[in-house]
């Protein structure tokens, strides 16, 4: 009865020290956003430096129902979702080939860790000489950005996986197509939905930046035109809106995660 007890209240504060991290993270956010707000609006900061975060919020909802938003995000999503489409598309299976051939990993180990010390940026020009002008250099370069850590995160998580899984399998007489489907893949899902998560991010970073340079619409180019001209109730809303929809799809990966790791151990 001790023990169960014991057990009992370790539970409890295990609980109560999770509820109070969660508020704790709540209030860092709360007070982020009231510095945001109100730092302006007290005169603290200049607002040629930064403006409210309602007028923010006003000023999306005023560019999207004049339209004025619409083609630019059509073009800045259509790149991020291709580059990250295309990242899980060439990640995954080349995930699955380090895993499976250790020594085509060894290869590879050193270029992978240092890929992101590669300034990417420095081949547009041969990215514009190759493809020209036109949405494909920015979804390369947000590919390249986003495949890597896809890769290295399925070879990890299908590293990672206990040696007493695939037994199981193999005492159930799986194929391997069984094995890779009910064993392999729901053991690395966490690993290959990090890999999902950042590459996402890695993508939205890469096309963002890649619109500054190497685009004449967008919501990088919007936000670059913008600074310029010193539109800076624009410049915000557009920085505001990729967030916005970054930390949305980010919550959407969450959830298909969360879905599926309960299915597979069910």
């Amino acid at each position: 009865m001790a023990v169960e007890s014991g057990h009992g209240i370790g539970s409890v504060d295990l609980g109560d020290r999770a509820n109070r991290i969660r508020i704790y993270q709540t209030l860092v956010v709360v007070g982020l956003l009231g510095l945001i707000e109100f730092l302006p609006r007290f005169g603290l900061v200049e607002p040629t430096t930064l403006i409210p975060l309602t007028e923010m919020l006003s000023e999306i909802v005023s560019l999207t129902l004049s339209g004025e938003l619409t083609p630019h995000i059509i073009q800045t999503f259509t790149a991020i979702f291709a580059a990250f489409a295309l990242g899980i598309l060439t990640g995954i299976p080349t995930g699955v080939l380090l895993w499976r051939y250790e020594s085509l990993k060894d290869v590879l180990d050193p270029y992978l860790l240092t890929y992101y010390a590669i300034p990417v940026f420095a081949f547009y020009p041969l990215l514009i000489a190759i493809f020209g002008l036109n949405i494909m250099p920015i979804i390369t370069i947000a590919w390249l950005f986003s495949v890597v850590i896809i890769i290295t995160n399925t070879a990890s998580g299908l590293k990672e996986i206990p040696d007493i899984y695939p037994e199981v399998g193999k005492n159930l007489n799986l194929t391997s197509a069984q094995m890779f489907r009910h064993i392999y893949l729901p053991a690395a899902t966490p690993y290959v939905f990090t890999g999902f998560k950042l590459g996402f991010i890695y993508a939205l970073i890469g096309t963002v930046a890649s619109e500054f340079i190497l685009a004449e619409n967008g919501l990088g180019w919007l936000i670059s035109f913008s600074y310029d001209s010193f539109d800076v109730q624009t410049m915000y809303a557009s920085m505001l809106f990729v967030i916005l929809v970054s930390l949305a799809v980010n919550i959407a990966l969450i959830m298909i995660e969360r879905r599926l790791y309960r299915r597979a151990r069910t």
